[in-house]
């Protein structure tokens, strides 16, 4: 009879260990970086749209949700090692997938070219007008992961990883990198920077690519039926017309409410 029982007893925490952390009553800990105009922080709490949407899912979810902004780097490492529920804004590449179960697209957006006012360039597509030239870009990134494909196989080309976004920009402006220099950048991230820090002497030089953000879930720390959850209340959200709601008084786009 002992034995019977401790059998049970057994199977009854290997299924509350395997249980879905979403349908556990505890807050999910997100998070995120300054990131304007997507994330940022207001009186040392977090704002911005992607931050909206993420409420508006906890809420539906029925949780209590923690969300923190951190520098880049700290809050990857520690939604990587699982010690966070999850991040944003993230980019579906191989890399991210490796760490992290990707939501639905939340915002539409897109990497653009950014050259020094008055340059004679503009990129329409050929990639072989960039050699021999110098890019600058802010990585680990998904901008910076876009910069490796769009310059696979094009001879001369120089890339400079920054360690965030108003470096490049304004090394680009001070002709850091060179007559021939360029920087690949987030179009509304580096509109936005230039204007907050009154930036000169840039312009925009040709759409690269159109992607979307979303939430990473942490694979470390939720399961993939947690991610369905997650992704569930998200695919609502969207379909109700909330999202693009939400995102209406930012300006920024909502993406469709499918993965790609």
């Amino acid at each position: 009879m002992r034995s019977r029982v401790s059998r049970v007893l057994v199977w009854m925490l290997v299924g509350v260990a395997n249980a879905p952390a979403l349908a556990e009553d505890v807050p999910l800990h997100f998070v995120t970086e300054p990131f304007p105009p997507y994330t940022y922080a207001v009186n040392d709490k977090a704002a911005g749209p992607m931050v909206e949407v993420l409420r508006a899912v906890c809420e539906q979810l029925k949780r209590s949700c923690k969300i923190e902004v951190l520098p880049w780097r700290r809050a990857l490492s520690l939604a990587q090692r699982g010690a966070a529920d999850g991040i944003f804004t993230v980019v579906d590449t191989p890399e991210r997938r490796a760490a992290f179960h990707i939501s639905l697209p939340v915002i539409d957006a897109r990497y653009t070219l950014f050259a020094q006012a008055g340059a004679d360039f503009r990129f329409d597509g050929d990639r072989q007008t960039l050699k021999g030239r110098t890019i600058g870009v802010y990585g680990p990134s998904g901008s910076s992961y876009a910069l490796d494909q769009l310059v696979d196989g094009v001879a001369d080309v120089s890339k400079v990883l920054e360690y965030d976004n108003i470096t490049v920009l304004r090394k680009l402006a001070a002709g850091r990198y060179g007559l021939q220099g360029l920087v690949l950048i987030n179009e509304a991230v580096a509109l936005d920077l230039i204007r907050t820090e009154k930036l000169s002497g840039l312009q925009a030089a040709g759409t690269v690519k159109q992607f979307s953000y979303s939430f990473g879930l942490s694979r470390a720390r939720l399961t993939t039926a947690d991610a369905r959850q997650f992704d569930t209340a998200l695919a609502d959200l969207c379909s109700s017309g909330r999202t693009a709601a939400l995102l209406k008084p930012y300006a920024v786009p909502a993406a469709a409410c499918r993965h790609s």
